[in-house]
């Protein structure tokens, strides 16, 4: 079956220089392709390879310090990525995850979360809810900071990892 597979896809690649490839069956019954044509070889037609492009990611937001002397008090007791849960699996095949961050004390004023997606700062706001999309399939950390006025880190949650499952082209049935 792997052969198979494998003889496709190296047949495939003189598509790209136009070339025609060709099936001939021999007396006992062997298949085999070229691209030379042969008695009682019949041309193969082969659709146009896919091609997959990675959407960007958006630039993280950027905020200017504010310059605000903080208010002295007990840092955050609970900081925790609430949803997804822990070694959870997202099914989405549009790649949406909505995303809960669990904090106590409140957030303080002139403080803002930072969500981030596989150690990248993906998201900041105060808000407690955050929405990401194309999220591709497969295991994905998450961890939330806490960033003061100044912009410095006061609080950082422990890492909370989910797993994206999305339907698959190939195997339409699995879902």
């Amino acid at each position: 079956m792997y052969r198979y597979l494998l003889l496709t896809l190296l047949l495939a690649l003189p598509l790209a220089l136009n070339a025609q490839i060709y099936r001939h069956v021999d007396a006992d019954g062997n298949v085999s392709y070229s691209d030379r044509p042969q008695a009682d070889a019949e041309e193969v037609e082969l659709r146009a390879p896919s091609v997959y492009e990675a959407p960007r990611r958006p630039a993280p937001e950027t905020s200017a310090p504010r310059g605000d002397d903080e208010e002295s008090g007990p840092l955050y007791e609970e900081l925790a990525i609430a949803s997804p849960s822990h070694e959870g699996t997202v099914r989405d095949n549009e790649g949406n995850v909505n995303v809960r961050v669990a904090i106590s004390p409140e957030l303080r004023e002139r403080h803002e979360l930072e969500l981030l997606l596989d150690g990248e700062p993906v998201a900041r706001g105060q808000g407690l809810s955050f929405s990401l999309e194309n999220v591709h399939r497969g295991e994905h950390q998450l961890r939330v900071r806490v960033r003061d006025s100044r912009g410095e880190v006061v609080a950082e949650s422990d890492p909370s990892t989910f797993y994206m499952h999305q339907a698959s082209r190939l195997f339409p049935q699995r879902q």
